[in-house]
This record gives structure tokens, sequence and C-alpha cells, in this order.
């Protein structure tokens, strides 16, 4: 396949918009799950529909990967946001590093931050990575400037800051408050670290985009707005994609 970006997202709501205006679109089955291939603007693109949750996502872009390498990943969809973050439901968040909160040592005091692992889950040549994974900051600032120009006009807020991967979703203000004092997080979501921790491992740049459709807390649906935070973050994506140029990932 020619020089691609793959772009995931956990269901197919949450990229759905983007599949709409991909030109020249065609299936195909990879690892047992249906992948679309073809053109956004001038970039040719595969998407793929991981499933939620870490392991979904890590065998789904595996089998992406080794059926053919892209130059360069996209993680988009849904989070919840967290309160002190700034943002509000609709708004853009950037992942500047993605954080396991499950890799640890277990604290002998409640709603405490894990202790480091003795051992390094994955090493970038000689920094061993433990249960944090940074993301291409070079391509987070690109992206940052080219949505914020884009969605001016739309006040959505945009901010980049780090992530936390979860594999139970936060439903309580208590944890939410320990989450953003232990990591001071802008989003929650399920896929994140399993997808940078891929990338890592792969040496493909890596760029997360999410829009939120809930603040982070006490399960307050009504409040939720899924189909605003699954618009924005397309939009958000196509205003990256028709800004990228390969010479962004020199510096990446």
């Amino acid at each position: 396949m020619p020089p691609h970006i793959l772009i995931t997202a956990a269901v197919n709501q949450e990229i759905e918009n983007l599949s709409q205006i991909t030109e020249k679109l065609n299936a195909v089955h990879i690892g047992g799950r249906k992948t679309y291939q073809g053109y956004i603007e001038k970039s040719k693109v595969r998407i793929l529909v991981t499933g939620p949750g870490s392991v979904n996502t890590v065998q789904a872009m595996t089998a992406c990967i080794e059926n053919s390498k892209p130059i360069m990943i996209i993680q988009t969809g849904c989070a919840g946001a967290f309160q002190e973050s700034g943002l509000q439901t609709g708004d853009i968040g950037i992942a500047t590093e993605e954080i396991d909160i499950h890799l640890g040592i277990e604290s002998e005091k409640p709603y405490t931050p894990l202790a480091e692992l003795p051992f390094a889950v994955l090493r970038k040549g000689g920094t061993a990575l433990k249960s944090r994974y940074p993301c291409s900051n070079s391509l987070s600032g690109l992206a940052c400037k080219a949505i914020v120009n884009a969605l001016a006009k739309e006040k959505i807020n945009v901010k980049k800051g780090p992530f936390v991967t979860v594999s139970t979703i936060t439903a309580t203000e208590k944890r939410a408050k320990s989450l953003y004092s232990q990591f001071s997080a802008c989003m929650e979501a399920m896929e994140g670290a399993g997808a940078a921790h891929l990338s890592i491992h792969y040496n493909i740049p890596f760029l997360e985009i999410r829009s939120a459709s809930n603040m982070v807390g006490k399960r307050e649906k009504e409040k939720w707005d899924l189909d605003l935070a699954c618009r924005n973050s397309n939009k958000a994506v196509l205003a990256f994609i028709r800004s990228f140029d390969t010479k962004m990932l020199t510096a990446s």
C-alpha cells in the first residue's frame, strides 16, 4: 500500500463523518476487521474501527501495521474532560502523553498514586517507559495550530495536555478529583495508552485528537453529547490533515 495515514477510533460513530468525505473509498478485511482505504484531500488514508479498550486497539492496529506500515497514526473519538482542564463538552483535546493509570504498584492507601514499576514495559532508545507514553511534541503543536485556526469561528476550545487511559470509566467526583490531582490530565479515554505504546514500538509518529462528550465524574448521561463530540473530533482531524505535509514528520 502507498504511504498512508492510519486513522483509528473505537467505534464507528466516532469516525463516520471522516468516512463519508473520504474519496475512492474501498473496504478491505485485515486481522478479522473491516478497514477502509481512500483519500482525504491529498492524503492517502486507512480508516480503522478498533473496538473499545486497549486490547481491541492493539490487536486491530497491529494487524494493520503488519499489513502495511503507515507514515503516521491519528487516534480520534470521544473522551471525558476533567473539570479542572478548562475544557467543556465539544471542546478538543490533543494528547502530549498517554498515561496508563493501571500500570504500577498498589499503594496501601486508597486514592493515592501507584508506585512506579521496578521494570520497563517498553524502551525507546535509552529511555525506560513504565506507564507514560510520550506523543509527538512537534505533531501535537502543529495540530493544535491548524485546529485552532480552522475552528476559530466556532468558539471551540483546543488544548494540549496529558490523557489518562482507564479500563474502568470514572463515575464519581471523588475519583475524578483524585485522578486529576495525580496526573493533571485534560482527558480520560480507554484506548490511548495501547495506541501510543504500539506507535512507539513500531517507531511511527502518533497523534491523538479527541473531543469531550462529557465531563469526568458523576455519570449524568442526559448531559452528554456524543454527536457533538464525534462531529468536532472529525472536524479537528480534517483540519490537521488539510494542513498536513510529509515534511512535518521529519521533526516529529
